[in-house]
């Protein structure tokens, strides 16, 4: 391990990607967005310890604060009239901060009623009419989040939801959130690829296994750590130390490196073959690093308290 890998790499490029409005865009230069402001912030409140650190967090929570729409969500870019997926990240990224505790509480409202269409009694009754088990293979019963208002429940955006929720002390949990929670547990563990992993959302079509990818099944993961004995989580972890080599694509693999560490490093099964290949990457010439993937490869490598550490009770 290089401790000071973290700030001397990580967190320095990030501040070097800093915009003038305290937020970041996916890449240098280009405009702040919630979505990797919030990964941002999420690695310098996590894994900083210099003043520096300390003024860029407070300036990217401000930016956060102030896009917060009047019911309560969150919008992927300033000026979108229309909340997302992204207020679980946005509320994740904000909870530890005394300041936007009303911000947060009222993104888990908005969160907590934004049903997604499958779980419409329309739509299930329509589906099982419709849909023939041969197609697809899910248990209807079951709903999490969307990306959008009023879609299809996906594994990503269910899993940033269940991420939150694990963060927040459970007194603060409504019976609805509570429910919520289980029902989104459930249909991860109900979504999962046959030997192990996710996609997006279908784990059987047209009668054929879906095929795992990298990001939602580290997601679904961070998401069931509260369920850690589950036997599709062990098949989980299993599949993705053993796939997570096989990414040949230069532009996958930054990415799927910094996740991989992230579930892995969660579940204290760091790889040091993966970590050595990500400090290698971090020196090749030419290569470029999103705003998130330096705060996932900061957050999996620091050596600082575990960010998924919850400040609720076990409730379940």
């Amino acid at each position: 391990m290089r401790p000071e890998f973290v700030e001397q790499f990580c967190l320095s490029r990030l501040l070097e990607a800093r915009n003038e409005d305290g937020g970041w865009g996916f890449k240098v230069a280009s405009r702040s967005r919630a979505e990797p402001t919030s990964w941002a912030l999420l690695s310098l409140l996590n894994c900083g310890s210099a003043p520096v650190h300390e003024e860029a967090a407070s300036r990217a929570a401000d930016f956060l604060g102030s896009m917060q729409l009047p019911d309560g969500s969150w919008p992927s870019s300033p000026g979108v009239p229309e909340g997302s997926w992204v207020t679980s990240l946005v509320c994740l990224a904000l909870q530890d901060l005394n300041k936007f505790s009303e911000n947060v509480s009222r993104g888990l409202n908005w969160l907590c009623s934004d049903l997604p269409g499958d779980s419409r009694l329309f739509r299930r009754l329509i589906r099982r009419l419709v849909v023939r088990d041969t197609v697809a293979t899910q248990n209807d019963a079951y709903y999490g989040w969307s990306w959008t208002p009023g879609t299809s429940s996906w594994v990503e955006p269910t899993s940033y939801a269940l991420l939150l929720m694990q963060r927040i002390p459970a007194a603060a949990l409504s019976d609805t959130a509570r429910r919520r929670r289980r029902l989104g547990a459930a249909m991860l563990v109900d979504r999962m690829c046959p030997g192990g992993g996710w996609n997006c959302g279908n784990p059987m079509v047209y009668g054929a296994p879906g095929q795992p990818l990298v990001g939602p099944t580290v997601w679904a993961l961070l998401a069931l750590k509260d369920q850690a004995e589950q036997p599709q989580v062990h098949e989980s972890l299993n599949w993705l130390a053993e796939n997570s080599k096989s990414i040949l694509s230069p532009s996958l693999r930054l990415g799927s490196l910094a996740l991989t560490l992230l579930a892995l490093s969660a579940y204290g099964r760091l790889d040091t073959g993966l970590t050595e290949e990500l400090y290698m990457a971090s020196e090749r010439d030419g290569a470029i690093w999103t705003a998130p993937e330096l705060a996932w490869a900061a957050l999996a490598l620091s050596t600082k308290e575990n960010w998924l550490g919850r400040k609720r009770d076990g409730d379940r």
